[in-house]
């Protein structure tokens, strides 16, 4: 379940919906500009990250809502600091769900491949998904239209192996 972060220790009269508190079973997440930058658990808050100064004043408030000291940056990152154990996991959890999304689209592009039949179908196809997958921080050349449709399955099958982990 999912509800926004009202303002109760801050003159702020909104978050204007950039932070999201996200809960589920015993945790409680704080999501600040669709990031998640602190949670709480079994009674503990771990504060991945402060990033600016509005997602601290978010974590801040999210924080004090749930009764904990929440004053200056330093003390919030000294005083709920992730372990070194924390950070580890929860890297391992970012690659296992990375893989995963990965391991998907690669499935989903083969079903592109095995449902069109044009070579130029299959070609857009798989562009609109990887597009899909890493949105903006995805480019394309300027002259993508001009290449053959050989050229251009080939690039995109290339993408498709290097970007990811080989199983």
């Amino acid at each position: 379940m999912e509800s926004e972060l009202k303002p109760i220790y801050t003159n702020n009269l909104s978050f204007y919906g950039k932070a999201v508190i996200e809960e589920t079973n015993n945790k409680k997440t704080l999501k600040s500009y669709n990031t998640k930058v602190c949670f709480i658990e079994n009674n503990k808050a771990i504060v991945t990250q402060t990033y600016s100064q509005t997602t601290l004043r978010h974590i801040k408030e999210f924080l004090k809502q749930n009764g904990f000291k929440a004053e200056t940056k330093k003390q919030i990152l000294n005083d709920y600091k992730p372990s070194k154990e924390e950070n580890e996991k929860r890297e391992e959890e970012n690659e296992k769900r990375e893989e995963e999304n990965n391991n998907i689209l690669k499935l989903v592009c083969k079903m592109g491949e095995v449902l069109n039949t044009k070579e130029e179908d299959k070609n857009n196809f798989k562009k609109r998904m990887l597009k899909a997958r890493f949105g903006e921080g995805l480019n394309f050349p300027n002259d993508w239209d001009s290449l053959s449709e050989s050229e251009k399955k080939y690039r995109l099958d290339t993408a498709i192996k290097k970007s990811f982990k080989q199983s």
